[in-house]
């Protein structure tokens, strides 16, 4: 006796189902102070998904800026686009990359000459 076989239909997971396009080019990019953390520098923000949820920024610190010591309550990751920037007695250059865990307390990130940061933020966990 043959068995009828029923296909198989994949629905997407909820985040996938509202997961949309996003495409940002630079001279869309609107460029403010920066107010995310403390520190001296501007930032455009690529993506946000609301308070404790994902966020993409990429972060432009002036020759002599930096971000002051924070904290985050989720894993962030951060690489560095263009220039260089020292933190935790490391400098970090052009191409490179750090992942903090949740709840990481961020030390100081200062840079000499100027460096651009691509910071993307995980959503908190629940």
């Amino acid at each position: 006796m043959r068995r009828r076989l029923r296909p198989v239909i994949l629905m997407p997971n909820r985040q996938e189902a509202t997961m949309k396009d996003l495409v940002r080019y630079p001279g869309d990019m609107l460029w403010e102070a920066l107010r995310e953390f403390p520190g001296k520098g501007e930032v455009t923000v690529l993506r946000d998904e609301g308070k404790g949820k994902a966020k993409t920024i990429i972060v432009r610190l002036p020759a002599g800026g930096q971000v002051l010591p924070h904290s985050h309550v989720a894993p962030v990751q951060h690489y560095v686009l263009e220039g260089e920037c020292e933190t935790e007695g490391k400098t970090l250059g052009r191409g490179a990359y750090r992942l903090m865990p949740e709840h990481a307390d961020v030390s100081a990130i200062l840079t000499k000459e100027g460096a651009t940061i691509l910071m993307i933020y995980d959503a908190v966990s629940g």
